[in-house]
């Protein structure tokens, strides 16, 4: 290699992470507004004078714009690339974000948390693809375990700093800061950003791991036809359904109300649990993508935490825990539900690297229209045992545990990558 030629490996191996870095503290903001419902019910429901249902309908706009956009997001993201997409959808997320502060009615709140749906939808798959082209495959799970982090850390921050903002601002005030912050970071995208090392005039990925250049020019009817013909496809993105389902739920739904009532705490202290279940989940992200590197194994990695997190349901809604030993087990099952990242990386494996982006935006339209629906049906089963909430959240998790059930037996029929690409052309 000439002198001038590793200069430029050395500077792809250290812009890529100010590129990865700008695009990841955007994904928090995605985090964020995914789950930050979760602890301003009451707020929500005191406002629009609504019930469970209704309330599980402002967040299930989040989700149901999130998988309506999900395979566009992926065509549009293989096509024009991560940096325009990126940056243009994330000024109409903040635009959202404003209106649902000013929202007067519900029927204004669920459609600016559509439209912050629409907007926040491409940044993951953005994200995604920005690693394929600046990272080498062998770091793919880890990096995968880092974009957690990064979304975890917009968890985090919807759970008691949320509370604290709103009881500092209100509500409102908060959800129209927000949006304000969010024009910051994707103007900061659309300067910093590059899609390609080739468009600073730096050696490419492929050209630095001597595999054949990936074309850009992709042709979206050929991308979709392959990647939704190829069964590997659904069933990882069935099995995905039940452990981000769960991650939804427990972090961005019901976990902190159901927490109230099982052990009678107040909203703060239900909060901080919470951030318990997503530090885990944040240090799973990033261990279970390394370990699964270094052992070069997929399938077993997504069995076995599959099956953990079934058992940590069952546990969770039917065993009262001491509050001490249920801090401790949140952290076993926020690290545990982490393994939905592994479905991603499984995906890529399976099909053509050439459509990266369809191929993530498929296992998660899937994810995201179970995610949005489930929530909703949870919401009319709790609704109807006003009576006797604690039995209604019971009842309403079965759905849950029963979810979660089938896609666990489903991850056996997924395939072993041994962390490679695995697909053949037909």
């Amino acid at each position: 290699m000439t002198k001038e030629k590793d200069e430029k490996v050395k500077k792809v191996e250290s812009y890529r992470w100010l590129v990865w870095s700008v695009l990841a503290a955007l994904y928090v903001f995605v985090a964020f507004q995914r789950v930050a419902i979760g602890v301003v019910k009451t707020d929500l429901e005191e406002a629009f004078n609504i019930g469970a249902a209704q309330y599980a309908n402002i967040g299930s706009m989040y989700l149901y714009a999130y998988f309506i956009m999900q395979i566009p997001s992926g065509i549009l993201t293989d096509k024009f690339g991560s940096r325009k997409i990126a940056s243009s959808f994330s000024i109409l997320a903040a635009l959202g974000s404003v209106l649902f502060g000013l929202a007067p009615n519900i029927i204004i709140a669920y459609l600016s948390r559509f439209i912050v749906g629409i907007g926040v939808s491409v940044v993951f798959i953005c994200l995604i693809k920005i690693q394929s082209r600046w990272f080498y495959s062998r770091n793919f799970a880890l990096m995968i375990g880092f974009v957690g982090i990064s979304g975890n850390i917009g968890a985090i921050l919807a759970q008691t700093p949320l509370v604290i903002a709103v009881n500092a601002f209100g509500w409102r005030n908060t959800f129209i800061y927000l949006g304000l912050t969010m024009v910051v970071f994707a103007i900061l995208v659309a300067l910093l950003v590059r899609d390609d090392p080739t468009d600073m005039g730096l050696p490419a990925i492929d050209e630095l791991e001597g595999r054949p250049a990936v074309s850009s020019d992709i042709k979206v009817i050929e991308g979709l036809k392959s990647v939704m013909g190829n069964k590997k496809t659904w069933l990882i993105s069935l099995a995905y359904t039940g452990l981000y389902t769960g991650y939804i739920v427990l972090l961005g739904t019901y976990g902190v109300s159901y927490l109230i009532i099982l052990y009678e705490i107040s909203k703060i202290r239900a909060a901080n649990l919470i951030i318990i279940a997503i530090v885990g989940t944040m240090v799973g992200g990033l261990l279970i993508g390394y370990i699964s590197d270094r052992i070069r194994k997929r399938k077993i990695v997504v069995v076995t935490f599959s099956i953990v997190v079934l058992i940590c349901w069952i546990v969770f809604i039917y065993i009262k825990l001491s509050l001490i030993l249920l801090a401790v087990f949140l952290f076993i099952m926020g690290f545990s539900l982490s393994s939905f990242s592994m479905c991603w990386t499984v995906a890529n494996e399976v099909n053509d690297r050439r459509y990266s982006g369809i191929a993530t935006s498929i296992v998660n339209c899937v994810g995201f229209a179970v995610a949005a629906l489930v929530p909703v049906i949870m919401g009319r089963i709790i609704d109807s045992y006003k009576e006797q909430p604690l039995v209604g959240y019971q009842r309403a998790y079965l759905l849950l545990i029963i979810l979660v059930a089938v896609s666990t037996f489903l991850t056996l029929f997924t395939s072993e990558t041994n962390a490679r690409n695995i697909y053949k052309a037909k």
